[in-house]
């Protein structure tokens, strides 16, 4: 059976969003034809998908969709992508390109290229163009010699992680993630890229690295996650045509250690030996990968002035202001440390929506930009890494108030910035949705999907047993009127719903256990910390010395003391605890042996020299002390990092480095007041 060029777009399209029906005039924008025309290839459809047993459902005034079993529309899938190997798209034939350059040792032929994506000599040259174009703003260029071929010159660790992201931007259009037992990714084996990147030991690589990542203390992003399967593979390719990564040594980390580990069980699996620079610069690759955010009070300070810097400084080139709320602060701290160890490293990162950032932000991008650029005027500052920061300002500017109807699941792989983006565009467009935000396909298998009313995924989900509609992360505008359907159908569903789960409510509220435990404990913790607030003074000569007080100041069993002050003895020594520009020190630190939380100020009469958290020497005299123990809530842990934040603010910090107590304990109340109440709203809510 064979099916024509018009009639596989057409059913591409059709099958992009297969539960959705699509408008005669939407297909015939897309396709940029007339209507008359797509009316005529529909009837034409109708009889090649006959045989299939598949058919075309019309609605009047919505449109069509595909109709059938299945099975049936997976077939049809994979019948459609035997084409591809002889009518590849143009981003297929440009990383089908690039791949052929990397293998080569010499200039490839012209000819010999033509031959390999089945195009004709000039359809080539365009191709050679886009390519060009496409690693313009690389350090990588494409050279073109006639008499001597083509050939891609740079570093190797450019080529690499270039191609990876071009490869991670093609393959996140398709399913890649799958909801199956034991798998993270699963993609069509026919599809041309996929063959290239050699499936069996994509799926080896896969398999090493989701059980050594375990013991990160950080959890990748799930596109995170398949970009490092995808260097790793590369990597090894690279490694067996005898082509290395530039010297480079980090000093030890757990980054450094999962490594090892990890190509210590490749080097098992594939038999190859691979140079300690190979796994030196794959320490920096995890180091700076996009995370979920766990909460923590043991924040890196470092980071967080620098988020509080920032904040600042758009403010004031700006105007818009930011309140600087947990959820938005912690999103942004939590993305600067891959990015500071990014531009650090030289490793590139592809942003697929920069130019609608640019166009949609260009006064908050054009600051962001400038301000990065004098803060790090040595290192280099990406159009694309610059977007990514954009967004989680641009999320910010604004809070939406609205009437919550319909329930929905946001799915978006990519990071908090662009989850964040989506939603604040979903419900600027759709203030009908109330939204709940999920970065893991893997943490789907635990949640009850029959909650939501509606289910919006960024990525492709492999024999997904739910519905759900793909959308691109900035929003388009075919995605908004494939949602404006839907979602005014979901609106007329739950508000009958609503309707009678109201009546339901009268009778059985009752029942509802109160959530009175959070918030006794949520009391407990605010009484600790304002009735042990003590100030205590100290002359002594050394950091040891001090901590000798602090432990002597302690109402506990000597031997737990012992190992409390030790871990934060040694953990101040290995990371710093001085505020840079300040004379503080923050001492903060969880250990198992705490079952209550503790803030006090220790005011020494000199200065002790301290290591700083920018890893410079500075004198402190002030040293504020926060411990806690491990087993905490997540609103106990939030309550307690509202205090390392009140040390953000300079006036805050001027007045913790004076003699005035009692202002000292009005900063503390008034900080711990602030979260309280938004933290006991939201639990009531």
């Amino acid at each position: 059976m064979y099916i024509t060029a018009r009639e596989r777009q057409m059913l591409k399209i059709l099958l992009t969003s297969p539960q959705l029906f699509i408008s005669l005039n939407d297909i015939s924008k897309e396709l940029d034809v007339s209507l008359r025309t797509v009316q005529r290839e529909l009837k034409t459809l109708e009889d090649t998908l006959d045989p299939l047993k598949l058919s075309i459902e019309k609605k009047q005034s919505e449109g069509i969709r595909l109709s059938g079993e299945e099975d049936r529309v997976k077939k049809l899938r994979d019948s459609l992508r035997s084409y591809s190997t002889f009518e590849l798209e143009q981003n297929e034939r440009s990383l089908l390109l690039f791949y052929e350059l990397l293998k080569a040792k010499d200039g490839v032929k012209s000819g010999y290229l033509s031959g390999l994506l089945h195009v004709s000599p000039k359809v080539l040259q365009k191709d050679l163009d886009f390519f060009e174009e496409e690693i313009r703003y690389s350090k990588l260029s494409l050279v073109r010699k006639p008499g001597y071929g083509i050939s891609l010159e740079g570093r190797e660790k450019d080529k690499r992680m270039y191609f990876v992201n071009l490869a991670l931007q093609r393959l996140e259009q398709t399913p890649i993630f799958s909801l199956k037992e034991g798998e993270f990714i699963s993609l069509d084996k026919k599809d041309p890229v996929f063959k290239m990147l050699d499936p069996e030991r994509l799926l080896e690589v896969e398999k090493i690295l989701l059980k050594e990542v375990e013991v990160l203390q950080f959890t990748p992003t799930d596109l995170a996650l398949f970009e490092l399967i995808l260097y790793l593979n590369l990597s090894l390719a690279r490694i067996s045509l005898g082509e290395f990564i530039e010297k480079k040594t980090l000093e030890d980390s757990l980054e450094l250690s999962v490594s090892e580990s990890v190509y210590g069980a490749l080097s098992s699996a594939f038999h190859l030996t691979v140079p300690i620079e190979e796994i030196h610069f794959f320490a920096s690759v995890l180091r700076s990968a996009k995370r979920v955010r766990n909460g923590e009070i043991d924040e890196n300070m470092e980071l967080a002035l620098l988020a509080n810097e920032l904040i600042d400084s758009v403010s004031n080139a700006t105007g818009y202001y930011y309140n600087k709320d947990k959820k938005f602060f912690d999103a942004l701290v939590s993305h600067l440390e891959p990015l500071l160890n990014r531009m650090k490293e030289g490793i590139t990162v592809l942003n697929p929506v920069k130019e609608e950032i640019k166009e949609a932000y260009g006064t908050l991008y054009g600051t962001l930009e400038t301000i990065l650029r004098q803060k790090f005027p040595e290192n280099f500052v990406s159009e694309d890494e610059v977007g990514f920061l954009t967004l989680h300002f641009a999320s910010a500017i604004t809070e939406l108030h609205h009437a919550p109807k319909v329930s929905t699941l946001v799915l978006c792989t990519s990071g908090i910035a662009t989850s964040r983006m989506l939603t604040k565009k979903l419900l600027g467009k759709f203030p009908q949705l109330t939204i709940i935000e999920q970065g893991s396909i893997w943490n789907l298998k635990k949640m009850d999907l029959s909650e939501f009313d509606l289910i919006i995924s960024t990525v492709g989900i492999k024999e997904a047993s739910f519905p759900y509609i793909q959308v691109n992360p900035m929003l388009t505008d075919e995605d908004e009127r494939k949602l404006e359907r839907v979602v005014n159908e979901k609106l007329l569903l739950s508000t009958k719903r609503g309707l009678k789960a109201k009546n339901e409510d009268k009778k059985d509220g009752e029942n509802h256990p109160l959530p009175l435990h959070r918030t006794d404990q949520l009391n407990l913790r605010m009484r600790e910390l304002l009735e042990g607030f003590r100030c205590i003074r100290s002359d002594v000569e050394s950091l040891e010395d001090l901590f000798q007080v602090m432990k002597e100041k302690q109402r506990m069993p000597s031997e737990k003391k012992d190992a409390v002050f030790q871990a934060l003895y040694n953990k101040t020594m290995e990371t710093g605890a001085g505020l840079p520009g300040s004379k503080i020190a923050l001492i903060h630190g969880r250990h198992k042996n705490l079952k209550e939380v503790h803030v006090s100020v220790f005011k020494n009469k000199k200065p002790i020299l301290l290591l700083g958290m920018d890893q410079k020497m500075q004198p402190v005299d002030t040293f504020l002390l926060l411990m806690a123990g491990e087993d905490l809530m997540e609103e106990e842990l939030e309550l307690l990092s509202s205090i390392s934040i009140s040390l953000l603010e300079k006036e805050n910090l001027l007045i913790f480095e004076g003699e005035d107590v009692t202002a000292m304990e009005a900063v503390l109340k008034n900080y711990l007041k602030h979260t309280y109440l938004e933290i006991i709203n939201r639990i009531w809510r």
